[in-house]
């Protein structure tokens, strides 16, 4: 059954990430709890992606799974745009010898392979050459984990409730890695919220009729988490060490509530038609591996300019990025027909 209400999800998602990653680039500064509670709501989008994506795994996936066939699908919508994207942004790393992160990609000896290949292959794997594309190393890797959440959906439902409760414990306590660097701590990390989304697919009946009317509530907790967060002076997502201890990761537990809210929040509109959020939600995944190429032209142009106005620069930055990014990808939709697919996955 096609869910419009995810659907939509989905574009509100894919609007999140782009907000969360405009912040440096419209110079906006949360010098406040009120503004840092804003942008902890805004910060965080991936978590919407990631249980949007175990939603949809069990919802169209499950009943059809063939692992082989599943990973050709993936490797084919996701890892080859990602390798094309990911090229020219890696040479010009590479070549510039970036230290954006201390010595993690610079060469570690004088040969051809450790000054242009080792560094390569690192900025492919960790996916730290452009805004956000971390996430895609990470996503491969849940997909190659596949299987595990075929037995995670076969258990029992005591059995999905420990699993996600101990899980979603160990991610409050590690944490995303720092600078993102790492993929199998983001995957430990996201891993509850995958397991959540399965779980809401699974139980998605009970939870629209539970929860149906008590939206306001949701929106209460999600608010009050921010706040909280703001007020220990914690602002966006956590991040640390995988054996350094930093808190409960209280953004991880507001985004998660989010998701229900969406999730019972849009399932009211289910029949309704919103054109421009379909439109956002088909281009939504070549939004997210176009959108960080416009942010890093903006930030390398303007240097050390800082705008005047942030607040009002930065919605007209997220909506023009959103608008740039639905017709480059509806472009060449237009001229490659279905092999634009492999170029923005779209």
């Amino acid at each position: 059954m096609y869910l419009n209400s995810f659907n939509y999800f989905r574009a509100l998602a894919i609007i999140f990430i782009v907000a969360g990653h405009s912040v440096s680039a419209a110079d906006v500064e949360y010098n406040s709890v009120f503004s840092l509670t804003i942008g902890n709501i805004i910060a965080g989008g991936t978590t919407l992606f990631v249980f949007i994506s175990g939603f949809l795994f069990h919802h169209i996936f499950y009943k059809k799974y063939v692992y082989q066939k599943f990973l050709v699908n993936k490797f084919r919508n996701v890892l080859i745009p990602y390798l094309i994207l990911s090229f020219a942004p890696i040479l010009l790393h590479v070549i510039a010898q970036s230290d954006n992160f201390g010595e993690y990609f610079l060469p570690a000896g004088e040969s051809f392979f450790s000054i242009y290949i080792t560094p390569y292959f690192q900025y492919l794997w960790t996916g730290r050459m452009l805004n956000g594309y971390w996430y895609i190393p990470f996503i491969i890797v849940t997909f190659l984990l596949s299987p595990v959440h075929i037995a995670f959906i076969r258990v029992s439902p005591q059995i999905r409730i420990l699993l996600i409760l101990v899980s979603l414990l160990a991610a409050t306590l590690i944490q995303r890695p720092v600078d993102n660097l790492s993929v199998f701590q983001s995957v430990i990390f996201f891993t509850p919220v995958y397991l959540i989304g399965i779980a809401c697919s699974i139980h998605k009946e009970q939870i629209w009729t539970t929860l149906a009317g008590k939206e306001p509530w949701l929106l209460v907790i999600v608010i009050t988490l921010a706040y909280i967060q703001a007020a220990l002076g914690k602002g966006g997502n956590y991040h640390s060490d995988f054996f350094q201890f930093n808190g409960l990761d209280l953004q991880l537990l507001q985004k998660l509530v989010l998701c229900l809210f969406f999730m019972v929040l849009l399932h009211r509109w289910e029949g309704r038609e919103w054109k421009w959020l379909g439109v956002i939600a088909d281009t939504s995944f070549a939004i997210f591996f176009l959108h960080a190429i416009p942010l890093f032209v903006i930030r390398k142009l303007k240097g050390d300019f800082v705008f005047d106005y942030p607040w009002l620069i930065y919605p007209l930055l997220v909506i023009g990025i959103i608008i740039l990014c639905v017709a480059i990808a509806t472009l060449l939709k237009k001229i490659m027909g279905q092999r634009s697919r492999f170029i923005t996955g779209y």
